[in-house]
């Protein structure tokens, strides 16, 4: 595959739509359509990848709940179950920013990283939005979002009610289903 052009076709405030043209394996062209948070991606600088959003899979201190949020997604216009995750903002750690969304979304505050994984793509398909992912522990009581543009309900939820959100077949997003299975088959 050899990159021909890149040319943005609307900027909205989060997000831009950018057509790719690629001469193929055949060499044919090819276009694709994608999303990109970076409002001025060029051919060289497409495919170099900065994070721009984090995620935390928040476990309780001794590990035995999850806490998961239940959010209604306009995209989907569904209510969807995932792991509290945000932007980066100017000037922030990844770190700095997963304690600030954890709290902003669910009240609940970071007690510890455990880990931080790897660089992953959002949802690599539709967007090279690049995200972290940290596993970690918080605890606190559960509030109200404090964003007045977010409907999320927060709730801890042992392995049980995780099967139980399995065998009802809740809509969760993929990252969180993995993670959730993985968690509940140990």
């Amino acid at each position: 595959m050899k990159l021909l052009n890149l040319q943005k076709k609307y900027e909205g405030h989060y997000l831009s739509y950018y057509i790719a043209e690629y001469l193929n394996n055949d060499n044919n062209i090819k276009l694709y359509e994608f999303t990109s948070r970076n409002k001025n991606l060029t051919i060289d600088n497409f495919g170099k990848y900065v994070p721009c959003g984090v995620g935390i899979v928040p476990f309780s201190i001794n590990k035995d709940k999850v806490l998961l949020q239940r959010e209604f997604r306009m995209a989907c216009n569904q209510w969807v179950y995932n792991f509290p995750t945000g932007l980066i903002d100017e000037g922030e750690t990844p770190e700095s920013a997963i304690k600030r969304e954890l709290y902003e979304e669910t009240g609940v505050e970071l007690v510890q990283i455990d880990k931080v994984l790897p660089i992953s793509y959002a949802s690599a398909p539709i967007t090279d939005e690049a995200i972290i992912l940290m596993i970690g522990r918080a605890q606190g009581e559960i509030k109200e979002s404090s964003s007045a543009d977010e409907e999320i309900i927060a709730k801890w939820y042992t392995k049980e009610e995780i099967e139980e959100l399995f065998n009802n077949n809740t809509l969760m997003s993929i990252r969180t289903q993995i993670i959730l299975y993985n968690w509940i088959s140990k």
